[in-house]
């Protein structure tokens, strides 16, 4: 779902595969004691970040912790509850042409923006949303700026030319009534309603969108559960929206500090100071020997993978021997033995366990430093003589770096060099979209639960630059691979078209593929409705949290 910003690790569980078509799934259990007490209101909730990088604005979201974050604030059409099947918001029901191009949605007719943001009145005095809200949103998303994720969106008919600049309007949007909207595809698009469940897709006012100085990104203001408070120093304060459609939220007020050294996060917890916590790889073991804290350890299987990507226009990963040379040169088991505490699983190509297409027979890359020297000799640098020295970049975790010193090892073993540059994750994301950097660290969790999340949006050329290709991949056989598959609507069709697709990226290998994402949170005594589920902390509900008297 975005560049990932802090780590997670280990195995993954199935969901169903309804969510593409826009049905509910059956709820998957994890690991929460179940609270006998009800519900009570009242409480402040506090949520800590690794860094401060955080994007108040829908359309210019590209990260999972601003994507958490505004998901408090705002309401899209439809959205992904925490086990990641989708369900009615904005809308109240939708249907579908026999031909798969049009999508006709009923909104609902009680739903209002924040009539107060930070104690001020916010332009829109909290009036009723309609169906032209809707239509101004993704006209806003998809007009021509640098920063928004507009390609995401271009399998809706006219959309495209509109974010060239070369129409006025989107020819596939269309308000039929008050309440009323309808989107027309350019081809069918098996996982449509789930881009609708994107943050991107959030419904926004044009009064404080273009009336309040700075826009969204200043003052944000939706429909959701919370409303923006402002900020505190580095720490973003949202208050309980009191006339939420929804029902008013348990708690009070949530926090969102930042405490970037993920030891100082623990202790924060440990004092107190925090509500829920993500479980440093040091902290792992212990608690899960700690009767107490095991019990409120909540763990979850991710759809995302880590890896380490490898710019294919620069020198010297432009060529496909060096490249599988790297591969074959990291130890990924001793990593994730050592480093992750055994929490992760190597990821032998892209596709997590869970996701439809995920193929539990590809091979992959093991640790083979005869096979890595062989390539490198062929690729011209035996036992890596005149083989330039190399930069891995990476943002600031305590992870990230203990993974690099592995990985500066292992490039040794064949006589490469490399050293490091840390930044904030922030500058990090900044550099590597620009397509300065080389050799970078990089996460992905998906934006919704199909295999064209991955492999189109990761590695499709259209991509390159305006969207998340960020290892500039292009190949004309793997873009008509990939185009064929996300306009299949069988999807027994589609999974075969996949592994070959992905088959290919591993023999390119534009990655270092590291392992697939978890997360583990522990949760202070008396928090209840905390749930975690396959694509993480994004789509935490805090609506539903509450906190039991102590």
């Amino acid at each position: 779902m975005y560049p990932f910003s802090r780590k997670t690790l280990a195995p993954v569980m199935l969901l169903m595969l309804l969510t593409l078509l826009g049905g509910c799934c059956d709820k998957i259990d994890v690991a929460v004691p179940v609270a006998s007490d009800a519900p009570i209101v009242g409480g402040i909730y506090r949520r800590a970040f690794g860094d401060a990088f955080i994007v108040m604005d829908p359309a210019l979201i590209k990260d999972s912790n601003s994507h958490e974050v505004c998901r408090q604030i705002y309401d899209g059409l439809l959205e992904f509850d925490e086990q990641a099947c989708l369900q009615p918001v904005i809308a109240k029901d939708w249907t579908i042409s026999e031909d798969k191009l049009t999508y006709t949605f009923n909104l609902r007719e009680d739903i209002r923006f924040h009539k107060m943001v930070a104690g001020q009145p916010s332009l829109n005095g909290g009036r009723l949303l309609n169906a032209y809200d809707v239509l101004y949103s993704f006209n806003r998303l998809l007009k021509p700026q640098e920063d928004s994720q507009a390609a995401l969106f271009w399998v809706i008919k006219g959309s495209r030319d509109f974010s060239a600049g070369n129409a006025a309007e989107i020819s596939g949007i269309r308000v039929v009534g008050s309440y009323t909207i309808e989107f027309e595809l350019e081809k069918p698009f098996a996982p449509f309603v789930s881009l609708l469940a994107m943050c991107n897709a959030f419904v926004v006012p044009h009064e404080d969108a273009e009336g309040q100085p700075g826009g969204l990104a200043a003052t944000p203001v939706g429909t959701g559960a919370f409303k923006w408070m402002g900020r505190e120093g580095e720490t973003i304060v949202l208050e309980a929206n009191e006339d939420y459609f929804r029902g008013r939220p348990w708690l009070d007020r949530l926090e969102f500090p930042v405490i970037r050294d993920e030891i100082e996060r623990f202790a924060a917890f440990n004092e107190g100071r925090l509500s829920h916590v993500d479980v440093p790889d040091s902290q792992y073991r212990n608690v899960k020997q700690d009767p107490l804290r095991a019990g409120r350890l909540i763990e979850s299987s991710l759809w995302g993978s880590n890896y380490l990507g490898l710019n294919l226009k620069q020198p010297p990963f432009d060529n496909r021997l060096v490249r599988q040379a790297l591969n074959y040169a990291l130890d990924r088991e001793t990593i994730v033995r050592l480093v992750l505490n055994d929490r992760a699983i190597v990821a032998n190509g892209v596709l997590p366990p869970g996701i439809p297409g995920h193929n539990d027979a590809l091979a992959g890359y093991s640790y083979n430093l005869v096979k890595a020297r062989e390539l490198l000799a062929q690729a011209g640098y035996p036992d890596g003589k005149g083989f330039p020295e190399i930069v891995l970049q990476y943002n600031r975790d305590a992870i990230h770096s203990r993974t690099a010193e592995f990985v500066l090892a292992n490039l040794r073993d064949i006589g490469i060099k490399c050293v490091v540059r840390e930044l904030e994750f922030g500058d990090h994301l900044k550099t590597v979209e620009e397509g300065n950097v080389g050799f970078f660290r990089m996460g992905w969790t998906v934006d919704y639960p199909d295999p064209d999340s991955f492999l189109y949006t990761l590695f499709h050329s259209s991509n390159i630059g305006a969207g998340y290709n960020y290892s500039h991949m292009e190949s004309a056989e793997l873009d008509e691979l990939l185009d064929q598959a996300r306009f299949e609507t069988d999807m027994e069709k589609r999974i075969p078209i996949y592994h070959k697709a992905e088959e290919l990226i591993v023999e390119e290998a534009p990655w270092f593929f590291l392992h697939f994402y978890s997360a583990q949170l522990l949760r202070q005594p008396e928090v209840r409705g905390l749930n975690l589920g396959p694509m993480g902390e994004a789509l935490m509900q805090y609506r539903n949290i509450w906190l039991a008297q102590k």
